[in-house]
């Protein structure tokens, strides 16, 4: 069982559920997207032993998570008739990069798409963020939505990183000398080419960004190259080759799949003000 505690006027008391950080923005799930049905493969079994056949559901949250308080029980899955799961276990993995910690993959049973699909993602325990924007924030009490089976994976979140963060160290590729900002955008799910290759430049060239320049008017451009690539997980880096300020994030339909092989629907979204990067 987890306990948090902070020091108060006159002694310690328990941590109740904080509803916003420091930024003001309030904390809750971003999208649960329903991946895969009975159907993660066997590879999985690194990441959770068991769960080769199981179901796949990753969880976008609104601010990254203090890994230590993250269990498989802060979770409950609703399903269409009422029935509730909890998962067989929860990992940050394979989305596990600086600033990336907000996607959590949970695995279990959680319903069958045909008869009884997962409806709503319940966060019913002590789940906390790491603290990157202010206090604490207890993500406990808050729930979304799930997005069902055989619809395709949409941008979740864009955010700016900061630039001491452009060369840390990430399993992906990283965007070259000279950019000027980079964006990270998080898809609600991993993301693939339909033949299981990743994304390239064709994609890179795809990918449209809003800019502000400093008269107010506005630019649509493509990024100059894409990054983050390579590391099975479901962010890119788009790297600018500007420093207006970048205020949305879109990508046609039709070109990327998740695990299920959907195709992405026509996506778009604005660019968060202020990463929520841990410096």
């Amino acid at each position: 069982m987890k306990t948090f505690i902070y020091l108060v006027a006159g002694g310690l008391a328990a941590m109740m559920p904080v509803a916003q950080a420091a930024n003001g923005e309030t904390a809750r799930p971003l999208s649960a997207f329903f991946g895969l049905d009975n159907a993660l493969p066997g590879v999985a079994n690194v990441l959770c032993q068991g769960a080769s056949g199981q179901d796949g559901m990753p969880i976008v949250l609104s601010h990254t998570v203090d890994a230590d308080t993250l269990q498989a029980e802060d979770f409950r899955i609703v399903t269409r008739s009422g029935s509730e799961h909890t998962p067989l276990c929860s990992t940050l993995r394979p989305a596990s990069d600086p600033g990336e910690l907000r996607t959590v993959l949970l695995i279990g049973e959680f319903g069958d798409a045909a008869d009884d699909p997962p409806a709503r993602v319940l966060v019913v325990g002590d789940l906390f963020s790491d603290g990157a924007t202010g206090d604490p924030v207890n993500f406990r009490g808050t729930e979304t939505d799930v997005t069902p089976l055989d619809a395709g994976p949409s941008l979740v979140l864009a955010e700016v990183v900061p630039e001491d963060r452009w060369s840390t160290e990430s399993r992906g590729s990283a965007c070259p000398e000279g950019v000027q900002q980079v964006v990270r955008v998080t898809w609600a799910g991993g993301v693939r080419l339909p033949n299981g290759a990743d994304a390239g430049d064709a994609e890179r060239a795809l990918y449209r960004v809003t800019v502000e320049r400093p008269d107010g008017s506005t630019d649509e451009i493509a990024p100059a190259a894409l990054a983050d690539l390579g590391d099975n997980d479901n962010n890119h880096l788009l790297c600018l080759d500007t420093s207006a300020p970048a205020v949305s994030v879109s990508f046609p339909g039709g070109h990327l799949v998740d695990p299920n092989q959907d195709l992405n629907p026509d996506t778009q979204v604005a660019v968060s003000s202020a990463s929520s990067e841990a410096p």
